[in-house]
């Protein structure tokens, strides 16, 4: 009889595939909360405070976004490296569970230890460091993890079995998500707001530790050993060497595997980028606050929850290749959306961050607002400590004319200010770096165009411009990963699963440092527009690709190697 749904197959096959998706619960705290949503806000916080807006090195001149797509690249590249050999060696001693295990575990322990970062000279140094240590945890462990797919069902079920693993993280990851905002939210302008925000890093930690723990009781050894475990380590690096030697030789006979594992290349080197660091880029470009980056990673993981049911639908109505492919032509859409956000100009008074309003009584400006300076190194030239600003403060004519003057002047200065009646009424200025400001970059006149035909119009904010991206991305990331995780399964013979699957993971990783690398490069010697553009170029060149892939070839060759005796 013919499987057509999860639920028809035995009690302890549907106990072993919950306990597979809920490695992707577990995990997804660290992919959601820390990764996309409070560790590069953190991040930028922290490298600003310390260094200022960017940096220059070697001629090349770095934002906080680009320091931190070099952190994505290190960590990704220390697993794309290890991986294949590991997966070998996972398959001949059948110790999958064993590096899923301590990959888990590591990373848990270096997450927790990002709470320590403010304790040290350079706090910004320190989270990055763990971050690194923590990501390659987290991706290690899900190669390893991705590598028990082909094991858990039949193949007609693993698009399935593959979109409920991804559901569970998004939904675990989400219910996290909102713990963590409502407590930065209750913690915001208060003195303990620092100190909850590295909490909420120590839980992440926890979290995905804690939950694995299922995981590691009800999930078992897919495969048995074929080597005896009492080779000494030397004698297991030298066969792991000789075995991926003839991996390198024998992958060649699965032509689609190959073609497929180039086409993932690309369009997962645009979509892992996009989403790391799609939180630092909205920091440092965008100027999107924390706590609203926050509720939008928080809607994307409950709409990614559905839409990757949504994609596993259409892809039994039509096929797995069709779905993804009009997934990723949505993702390339959605970029240059993405490109086109742009922060609205202030409009009124009461937009600005410095208010001042003419006080007829005594001919002075009372200053009704300002922003907080406490995290700012910019050079506004307005001596905090000799006027003791402060709102409510009074300063004279000649001293708002300065503050308009030098808010607006100013090599670093990222505010605005306002003033209201008397004889400057009316006199405003934009800072050199305020977010609004687009006449720097090649591709501003894009975010320029929406602004004036889309954005003014619909009086929409940065905030919710990034909030409706959030959504769209939610519709379609589910659905783009689990599919393109299951075609390479329905293409990978069984009996190989760690050694393709390391494979797998090295494409999945070696893609994860080029994109980060692009966007280093093309930020810091253009701008951060064009590095996005360049992101989108490279997933429709995977898009293209992925057309010329005959999964149905690469799925007979799978069965026939998987039948050999």
């Amino acid at each position: 009889m013919k499987l057509t749904k999860i639920k028809d197959l035995g009690k302890d096959q549907r106990k072993i595939i919950n306990a597979w998706s809920m490695y992707d619960w577990a995990n997804s705290a660290f992919s959601t909360s820390g990764t996309v949503a409070i560790f590069p806000v953190y991040f930028v916080f922290l490298f600003e405070r310390s260094l200022g807006s960017q940096i220059s090195i070697a001629g090349l001149t770095l934002s906080s976004s680009g320091v931190w797509s070099i952190g994505i690249a290190i960590s990704a590249l220390a697993v794309a490296f290890t991986s294949p050999p590991l997966g070998i060696l996972a398959d001949k001693f059948a110790i999958k569970r064993k590096l899923l295990i301590i990959y888990c575990a590591a990373g848990s322990i270096f997450t927790v230890l990002t709470f320590f970062s403010v304790y040290t000279n350079s706090p910004w140094a320190w989270l990055l460091g763990f971050f690194i240590l923590a990501n390659i945890g987290f991706n290690g462990s899900f190669v390893f993890y991705n590598s028990f797919l082909p094991h858990l069902a039949p193949r007609e079920l693993l698009d399935d079995v593959s979109s409920r693993g991804y559901a569970f993280g998004y939904i675990g990851g989400g219910l996290l998500l909102l713990i963590h905002l409502v407590v930065i939210m209750a913690a915001q302008n208060t003195a303990v707001e620092d100190v909850m925000t590295r909490a909420c890093l120590v839980s992440i930690g926890l979290w995905w530790f804690g939950f694995s723990l299922w995981t590691f009781k009800f999930l078992p050894e897919p495969t048995k050993p074929e080597l005896s475990n009492k080779l000494t380590p030397i004698e297991a690096i030298k066969l792991s060497i000789s075995e991926l030697r003839k991996t390198f030789q024998g992958i060649s006979h699965f032509k689609p595997v190959l073609l497929y594992l180039l086409a993932f290349l690309l369009f997962n080197d645009g979509i892992q980028t996009i989403l790391s660091i799609a939180g630092a880029y909205a920091a440092d470009t965008l100027g999107v606050s924390l706590i609203f980056n926050m509720i939008t990673i928080l809607l994307v993981q409950f709409i990614a929850a559905p839409g990757a049911q949504l994609f596993s639908l259409f892809a039994n109505q039509s096929s797995t290749k069709k779905a993804l492919m009009a997934s990723l032509i949505i993702w390339c859409i959605i970029i240059i959306l993405g490109i086109g956000m742009a922060p609205l100009k202030p409009s009124s008074h009461t937009d600005y961050d410095y208010q001042l309003h003419y006080s007829q009584s005594d001919n002075n400006y009372l200053l009704e607002s300002q922003p907080n300076l406490s995290d700012s190194l910019e050079d506004t030239a307005w001596d905090l400590e000799t006027h003791s600003l402060s709102a409510r403060s009074k300063i004279s004519e000649n001293e708002a004319l300065l503050l308009i003057e030098t808010v607006g002047k100013s090599e670093y200065s990222r505010f605005s200010a306002s003033i209201l009646g008397g004889p400057h009424d009316g006199l405003n200025s934009l800072g050199t770096n305020n977010k609004a400001n687009l006449d720097k970059g090649p591709l501003d006149w894009l975010p320029r165009l929406m602004r004036k035909s889309i954005w003014e119009p619909l009086n929409l904010p940065i905030n919710s411009q990034f909030l409706l991206l959030g959504s769209l991305i939610g519709l379609i990331m589910g659905g783009s990963q689990a599919l393109a995780r299951s075609i390479f399964a329905h293409m990978t013979p069984q009996n190989r699963s760690g050694e393709f699957f390391s494979f797998f993971g090295f494409t999945n990783k070696v893609s994860s440092v080029i994109g980060p690398i692009m966007y280093v490069i093309i930020s810091g010697t253009v701008d951060t527009r064009s590095a996005i553009l360049s992101i989108m170029i490279i997933i429709a060149l995977g898009t293209l690709i992925l057309s010329r892939v005959d999964v149905d070839s690469g799925k007979r060759a799978a069965l026939l190697d998987s039948n050999k005796i």
